[in-house]
């Protein structure tokens, strides 16, 4: 997948089943993610408590 900057679909679209930090029930599909920034950016990105199901998106 190419990533666009400032996209975000990424954070938004898709279902997560597992916890994830500030999200302990996983988030549902269409549900902005918490650790989404007004930019649209990913405020774990680099980060060790990035979960593997984002860390691994392809």
């Amino acid at each position: 997948m190419k990533c666009r900057e400032g996209c975000g679909a990424c954070c938004i679209a898709p279902s997560i089943s597992s916890p994830l930090p500030g999200m302990p029930q996983g988030k549902p599909a269409g549900v902005r993610c918490v650790h989404l920034s007004a930019e649209q950016l990913c405020q774990l990105f680099g980060q060790p408590q990035r979960p593997a199901v984002c860390r691994d998106r392809k």
